[in-house]
């Protein structure tokens, strides 16, 4: 009978002792991309989530910890929120939302003009075989291809390149072609006579799978929202667009100079 007195009292002791109170909730963020950071137990040991979190905690009991065991959400250019853990009920579910700081953006626009195969402020080239018609986006060299001759056009895009204003070389991609297929070897794209088409024309280095929004990101082609954007000014870049006609391969190479980068300043 004392044996099991002794169990029982202990049990009792040890259950009383337990210096952390555990905690069990869920976390939702807005913005969804937002980092949860989570400072609990004893020792405050730090963990990291992404939203939505099921969480677990040990918070102490000890006031000078409890005070240390928090609860934080943050994001780039967003008010970080801290919550104390010990002020978290048990099965709560959380739902934070983040303020975003006022700042002053800095954005450039860039201005282009095509120095070969010739001199043209619209980025336009006409020659017995083709027309095109360039227009630069922030993430990708938009283009309409007109096929002017009696012949249909194909478009080598497996050989086709860019140069960027650092003079590396990259693979490019139409718009037809799956992000997926990217790294793939990229099929010729047939234009029949008198035909055209229009394709956003990427750099394939500049598509990334985004895996916590389960799709693809595209890089911008210029750091327009850098001062860096300023030092583009009378760089060039390089589009080799190689075409086949009639059995004939044409290597065409359209050099597209930046002629001006203007500074603009908005309110955010």
């Amino acid at each position: 009978m004392k044996r099991y007195v002794m169990m029982a009292l202990v049990a009792v002791l040890t259950t009383g002792c337990s210096s952390v109170v555990t905690k069990n909730f869920k976390v939702f963020t807005n913005p969804s991309d937002a980092v949860i950071r989570v400072v609990s137990g004893t020792d405050l040991k730090e963990q990291q989530y992404h939203s939505p979190a099921a969480v677990t905690v040990d918070v102490p009991k000890d006031p000078k910890l409890a005070e240390k065991a928090v609860l934080e959400v943050q994001r780039e250019n967003y008010k970080p929120k801290v919550v104390a853990l010990k002020d978290i009920r048990e099965g709560e579910t959380l739902n934070l939302r983040l303020e975003k700081i006022i700042q002053n953006l800095v954005r450039y626009g860039l201005k282009y003009r095509m120095t070969a195969p010739v001199t043209s402020s619209e980025l336009r080239f006409r020659d017995r075989v083709i027309a095109i018609a360039f227009t630069i986006g922030d993430q990708s060299f938009n283009m309409r291809f007109d096929n002017v001759g009696d012949h249909d056009v194909k478009i080598l895009w497996e050989r086709a390149e860019y140069t960027d204003v650092n003079k590396q070389p990259h693979r490019i991609m139409p718009s037809t072609v799956r992000f997926s297929d990217r790294n793939n070897p990229l099929p010729d794209q047939i234009v029949p006579a008198k035909a055209s088409v229009q394709e956003a024309v990427i750099p394939i280095t500049n598509v990334f799978l985004f895996s916590q929004k389960k799709g693809y990101e595209i890089h911008p082609l210029f750091p327009l929202d850098s001062d860096i954007a300023a030092g583009l000014k009378g760089k060039s870049v390089n589009l080799f667009l190689p075409v086949e006609v009639d059995r004939a391969i044409i290597p065409y190479n359209f050099r597209i100079e930046i002629i001006d980068a203007v500074k603009e300043t908005m309110k955010n």
